[in-house]
C-alpha cells in the first residue's frame, strides 16, 4: 500500500489526466459503438455494384485495331502500357504513356478520352446493382477526396436512400467505390476516431500516440488508486476485527 501523500498525488494526476482525455475517450467509445453497429459490407456499399468479372468477356471479333495502332492514335512513340479492356460494352485500348492516360476505341481508333457524359452514363449504369435508377451525371473538374480518383470525373447520382452515387474517371473510365450518406458518416467518425482530420487515413501520427499514452496513463493511475483503496480497506477491516 502506498502512503497517503503519494495516494493524493496519484489521485490529483488521475483527475487532471481524466479531464484532458475525457472528450477523446468519449469520441473513441461513441465512434467504436457506431463501427460495431454496421457491417463493413453495408458501409462500403458492396451490394450496390456488381462484383468484378460480372461483365461479359470482350468480343474479340469487334477488335479491328492492334496495340500499335492505338499507340499511333495518341501520337506516343515512347514505351507505354497498352491494355485491351471492355468499357461501356465496347472493346477499347487503355494507353498509359508519359503524356497521360488515353482510351482508344479498338474498333474505330477514335480517342475517347476525356470520356463524354454519354459514355460515363453507360459505365455507371452497367456497374450499378442497386434498385435506384440513374438520376443525373455531374461533371467535376477535380476529383473529390472521397472518390479515390484523380483529375476530371463524372459523378453519377442514383435514386435511393442515403443519396447513393459513384464516380467515373474521365481519363480511363475507372470507377470509385459506391458512396452513400452512411459511408460519409463513417468516414467522418473515422477521422475523429484516429484523430486525422485531413486525410482521414493516417493513424501513425504524434497526436494519436500522445492521447493514447495519456489515456493509458489515466487508466493505470486509476488502477493504482483502486488497489490502494482496496488494500487500505482490507487492512483497516483487519485492524477493527476483535
Amino acid at each position: 500500500m502506498i502512503s497517503p501523500r503519494t495516494a493524493r498525488l496519484v489521485a490529483s494526476i488521475h483527475k487532471w489526466l481524466g479531464l484532458i482525455v475525457a472528450a477523446q475517450l468519449l469520441v473513441w467509445t461513441g465512434t467504436g459503438l457506431f463501427f460495431a453497429s454496421f457491417a463493413m459490407t453495408q458501409i462500403h456499399g458492396d451490394h450496390l455494384v456488381h462484383p468484378p468479372g460480372h461483365a461479359a468477356p470482350i468480343d474479340l471479333s469487334r477488335v479491328k485495331l492492334s496495340m500499335a495502332d492505338a499507340l499511333r492514335a495518341v501520337a506516343e512513340d515512347r514505351p507505354a502500357e497498352v491494355i485491351l479492356k471492355r468499357l461501356a460494352g465496347d472493346p477499347v485500348y487503355e494507353v498509359r504513356a508519359d503524356i497521360g492516360v488515353f482510351v482508344v476505341s479498338a474498333e474505330t481508333g477514335e480517342v475517347l478520352s476525356p470520356l463524354s457524359e454519354d459514355i460515363a452514363r453507360k459505365i455507371a449504369g452497367a456497374a450499378w446493382a442497386g434498385k435506384g435508377a440513374l438520376q443525373s451525371v455531374e461533371e467535376i473538374n477535380e476529383a473529390p477526396r472521397e472518390s479515390g480518383l484523380s483529375g476530371k470525373v463524372w459523378a453519377a447520382h442514383f435514386a435511393g436512400d442515403g443519396h447513393p452515387m459513384i464516380y467515373v474517371s474521365a481519363a480511363n473510365g475507372r470507377l470509385s467505390a459506391p458512396r452513400t450518406d452512411l459511408w460519409r458518416t463513417y468516414d467522418f467518425l473515422w477521422s475523429l476516431h484516429i484523430m486525422d482530420y485531413q486525410t482521414r487515413e493516417n493513424f501513425n501520427h504524434p497526436l494519436l500516440v500522445a492521447f493514447a499514452v495519456l489515456a493509458l496513463s489515466t487508466v493505470l493511475f486509476g488502477v493504482v488508486l483502486l488497489v490502494h483503496r482496496f488494500t487500505r480497506g482490507v487492512l483497516r477491516g483487519k485492524k477493527e476485527t476483535p
